[in-house]
């Protein structure tokens, strides 16, 4: 058990609008997913900018990625688990009541999906639909997540960047390889993530005798499900994340079938970032931030995903433009920059100035 001293404020108030803040992120748990490794880089950017930040989890310390910010286990989240902070971070809606319980500060909801929203958790909606009304500022990862929160439940919101580790890095191409590599990421069984569309176009694009490699990335084992869709010509269970960016730069597209659901879908700036250009549903959060970089096509329509690959791989004009646009929006999430951002946002509720923001009158939609 891990016990903190109570915090006795000094007599000689401290500017939180400059100088070091005490920063803390809560995590449920520390498994290998994009959310968590979000949280994590976004930790280690502000203690290398020389705050104070502690990450608190009864999760074990992930063997996938280490932190350079405190890692702090607990045997669960109770207020006397959580050190005295003046940014205490709830970074899933379970967090958010436990922040707020916790040592003192100020308290923001990192939102990187609406909870709410997902199929798997049907039962919980109406818990976190309660969640979402605390009246605490957010950051968000997207702008209509940003948007969500300020217009359903009248909270101030920012979007904060996805910060990009310097190893996504892209090499020089004239053209897609021949055959084409095309990788699939994310788990079959996380309905949202729209892997069956993605394996389905390729699919498609077989009986069309189109030749390419099938690559497909997951944390979970290939099961007979996913067999019965499309046999990969590669499969990679759990990669280490230090492992990932040159499988990525290895191949030619990156088809991402996203649901509504999907709050950001790194994996497609992380691709972008490589040089490989995407074709990505046409949902909220990749109108948001890939403009004209990824082709984006309906969800839920294998046949137009495929048709989008045979078109972008047939090019290499096309293919050039595709690469070149998502490099340029890729240089906007450095890691420089996005810990600027997240520091501006810290400092934003460390002062109480999100508090201006907070309109109470807000409805609150059902």
């Amino acid at each position: 058990m891990v016990l903190f001293p109570f915090f006795m404020p000094s007599d000689r108030p401290r500017d939180l609008r400059s100088g070091p803040l005490r920063i803390v992120y809560l995590l449920e748990d520390t498994p290998l997913f994009g959310g968590v490794k979000v949280i994590l880089r976004q930790a280690d950017e502000l203690a290398g900018r020389g705050h104070d930040v502690k990450i608190v989890s009864p999760g074990a310390r992930p063997g996938w990625y280490e932190p350079r910010a405190e890692f702090v286990r607990t045997t669960g989240l109770e207020p006397h688990e959580i050190p005295p902070a003046d940014v205490t971070v709830a970074s899933y809606w379970t967090t958010i009541e436990k922040a707020l319980k916790g040592a003192g500060g100020e308290v923001v909801h990192y939102c990187q999906g609406f909870e709410g929203i997902y199929t798997h958790n049907e039962a919980e909606h109406s818990k976190i639909d309660a969640a979402y009304q605390t009246p605490v500022p957010a950051f968000a990862v997207s702008e209509h997540l940003a948007q969500m929160v300020r217009q359903r439940y009248g909270r101030p919101a920012r979007v904060v960047p996805q910060p990009l580790e310097s190893s996504w890095q892209s090499r020089w191409r004239w053209r897609p390889g021949r055959p084409a590599r095309i990788l699939v990421m994310s788990p079959l069984e996380i309905d949202w993530k729209g892997v069956e569309t993605s394996l389905r176009a390729l699919a498609l694009l077989r009986e069309r005798g189109l030749d390419f490699r099938a690559v497909r990335l997951s944390q979970w084992p290939l099961s007979d499900a996913e067999r019965a869709i499309l046999e990969p010509d590669e499969f990679h269970e759990h990669l280490p994340p230090t492992e990932v960016p040159a499988l990525v730069r290895s191949c030619d597209l990156l088809l991402a079938a996203s649901w509504e659901q999907e709050g950001f879908g790194l994996p497609v700036l992380e691709a972008m970032a490589s040089g490989v250009p995407a074709i990505v549903s046409d949902i909220s959060c990749f109108r948001d931030w890939t403009g004209n970089a990824a082709v984006r096509v309906p969800f839920d329509a294998p046949e137009a995903f495929a048709n989008a690959t045979e078109r972008l791989l047939g090019s290499s004009r096309r293919w050039r433009r595709a690469r070149r646009r998502g490099l340029r929006i890729a240089r906007g999430f450095r890691a420089d920059v996005a810990g600027a951002e997240a520091e501006a946002a810290m400092r934003w509720v460390a002062s109480g100035e999100w508090r201006t923001e907070m309109r109470p009158e807000a409805s609150i939609e059902p």
